[in-house]
């Protein structure tokens, strides 16, 4: 079974690095992408480009435990306590040298009920990877007590009583919600759950949603909400972040025909105490659980290799790191189950900004009035309304392609980094660099640690989707999947509940669904699920649902996937021929385009992620008629 690997590299004075193969030790932050390091060795003192910088080569005591790696997505609510439990033990110990803190391990220790060296294993687990799951407890390993598992029916009525009689305006004491779910479990002929697993979990779920329900709103604004518009916590780069998207003010052009199409999303993370632009993505498509999830991604992991594949060289953008809390809208795409399970595993704190009240997002529309403002200068700006358009064509105006757009942005943000700002008093960047880096009268926190799993990160932050593993593969939409990898989890039975069969999640890029992301826990990795027909081209989930309308239109069962993509296949060729003369025809081409190289990219950028080595079904089930097969009955 594989072990966790080595997924952070510590930017820290005496951190032991490479550089081209060479071992180093960290001697000074020089800049915010320079190191000061002297060589292993011949002590020889040189400057490093962070960028260029590499993980030492880690040797392993013998018999040392190991984190084991886990698909975040499958792991159980139980899991997760006794996860989160862990890493608020050890919090103490990570903003210091845990080599010289054995007075705090000691504290943790006995409040963890385990010992020192079981605190330290834990540490050095979160920190080798910084992901909460990494603190769950391998099958059969030690430290600390683990929760009894209860059976779902129990789990239902807890989950009823906490809803429907503790979380009411009547606010029923703990005592008395412990002795009414027991009752209900009695009445069932149900195992009664102990007092104490009852009162650790309403005192672990005690949020402001709990407090407003019990004793009203005013009471849980007095306790968990900002005072008079202030934003607490937010004292340190990365100690919080807002994220939203806008549309931009400006159409672009297609790559062919350099004609007008549309204008353009695009999503942006800000950070709240330097004001830095942490992070963005844009998209031709409306936003999405997608588009937030990429932004996070690009806000967290660095910038040089993206730069570098958009030909932009003049200029760097020296700003990542896993941020502490994330406030993000509460619209639809942000509420979805991937972002919450995703910032729970990165150990992010993510915030909902309360409906109309603007103040908690002030930051972030102030950042994308300002980005809107810039682009009134360029060529097909749209500008706030026909008041200020005129008769100003932006249609005709328009000259620049998507990637153009992309790099204009990168150096827009690279002035906008540099210009001192009204809200501050500086620079973003030089407040960024103050935070981290300190000043004469004020410590800094430190660089943040740069993550190493670039795509397994950007798979993470994908959406997901749940199913069981039939002899025939996987089905969602309609598309059958499949890969050998799949064959030990075919009609696999839940390792929890008997009888019932156990649902897998499987990622998925909706600008490319012609591949899904299986985490095989054998290889203790993602790999690569295919079409089961791979003759079948690829698509984004928006061409196969036009195909579905299109398909029941003229009766065809969306199952024959063979018409279905033929179908697909039709209106391209009608696009294409189109395309010069039409909008919506060019906006189509270059949407499908810019799927195209998202995926080249993905592809480009996995050697993590295994390739499919055969797409054939079991030997058992090879011919059989997709359109013969029962609808799964978990769907």
């Amino acid at each position: 079974m594989s072990k966790q690997e080595r997924t952070l590299l510590w930017i820290t004075e005496g951190a032991t690095i490479t550089n081209n193969g060479r071992d180093y030790v960290i001697v000074a932050l020089a800049d915010l992408n320079l190191v000061l390091a002297k060589e292993v060795g011949s002590n020889e003192k040189v400057l490093l480009k962070i960028g260029e910088l590499g993980p030492p080569k880690k040797i392993e005591k013998p018999n040392t435990p190991q984190p084991i790696v886990h698909d975040f997505t499958s792991v159980s609510e139980m899991e997760w306590e006794v996860a989160e439990e862990r890493r608020r033990h050890i919090e103490p110990l990570l903003n210091n040298d845990y080599r010289k803190s054995n007075a705090l391990a000691d504290q943790a220790a006995l409040a963890a009920s385990v010992s020192r060296a079981t605190i330290y294993r834990w540490l050095a687990a979160f920190r080798d990877t910084g992901l909460v799951s990494s603190l769950i407890l391998s099958p059969g390993g030690k430290g600390g007590k683990r929760p009894s598992r209860l059976s779902p029916e129990v789990e239902a009525i807890i989950q009823d009583c906490f809803e429907n009689f503790h979380d009411t305006n009547q606010n029923p004491s703990i005592a008395a919600t412990i002795v009414e779910i027991r009752r209900r479990c009695s009445n069932a002929n149900l195992a009664l759950p102990a007092a104490n697993t009852i009162r650790d979990r309403l005192e672990r779920t005690s949020g402001r949603e709990r407090v407003a329900k019990r004793k009203g709103i005013a009471v849980a604004h007095d306790k968990f909400d900002a005072i008079k518009g202030s934003i607490p916590d937010a004292d340190w780069p990365l100690a919080m972040v807002q994220i939203d998207h806008t549309e931009l003010p400006v159409v672009i052009v297609d790559d062919i025909y350099r004609k007008s199409i549309k204008r353009v999303w695009i999503t942006l993370a800000i950070d709240v105490f330097s004001r830095v632009c942490l992070g963005m993505h844009l998209s031709l498509d409306a936003p999405s659980a997608m588009s937030a999830g990429m932004c996070i991604a690009h806000a967290i992991l660095p910038k040089e290799k993206w730069m570098t594949r958009l030909n932009v060289t003049t200029t760097d953008w020296p700003c990542w790191g896993t941020m502490g809390v994330l406030h993000m809208d509460n619209a639809r795409e942000f509420r979805g189950n991937m972002l919450n399970v995703a910032c729970k595993e990165y150990d992010i704190d993510l915030h909902l900004r309360p409906v109309k009240k603007p103040r908690y997002g002030a930051h972030i529309e102030r950042l994308m009035g300002t980005v809107s403002e810039g682009l009134k200068t360029v060529k097909g700006a749209t500008f706030s309304g026909p008041a200020e358009k005129g008769e100003y064509d932006a249609e005709g105006s328009a000259c620049m392609t998507f990637s153009e757009l992309e790099r204009w942005l990168i150096l827009f943000f690279a002035a906008y980094h540099r210009k001192r700002h009204s809200g501050i008093g500086i620079p973003p960047l030089m407040k960024w660099k103050e935070g981290l880096l300190g000043t004469k009268g004020k410590p800094g926190r430190g660089l943040p640690a740069r993550r190493l799993d670039e795509e397994k990160m950007r798979i993470d932050f994908m959406p997901f989707i749940e199913r069981t593993v039939q002899n025939y593969g996987v089905v969602i939409d309609e598309i059958h999947y499949y890969h050998d990898v799949l064959r030990p989890w075919i009609n696999a039975e839940h390792p929890e509940f008997k009888g019932h069969r156990r649902k897998f999640p499987f990622h998925r890029d909706p600008r490319d669904i012609s591949t899904l992301y299986f985490f095989d826990e054998i290889s203790r990795r993602y790999c690569a699920i295919p079409y089961r027909d791979t003759s079948l081209p690829p698509v984004s989930i928006w061409e196969l649902r036009e195909a579905h309308r299109r398909a029941d239109e003229l009766g065809i069962p969306r199952e024959n996937e063979k018409e279905v993509f033929a179908l697909i296949n039709q209106r391209r060729e009608i696009e294409e021929n189109a395309a010069e003369k039409t909008k919506s025809a060019r906006r189509a081409q270059q949407r499908r385009a810019q799927h195209t190289e998202a995926r080249k990219v993905m592809a480009e950028n996995l050697p993590n992620v295994s390739s499919p080595t055969s797409s054939e079904p079991p030997d058992a089930v090879r011919g059989y008629d997709p359109d013969s097969v029962m609808p799964l009955d978990d769907d």
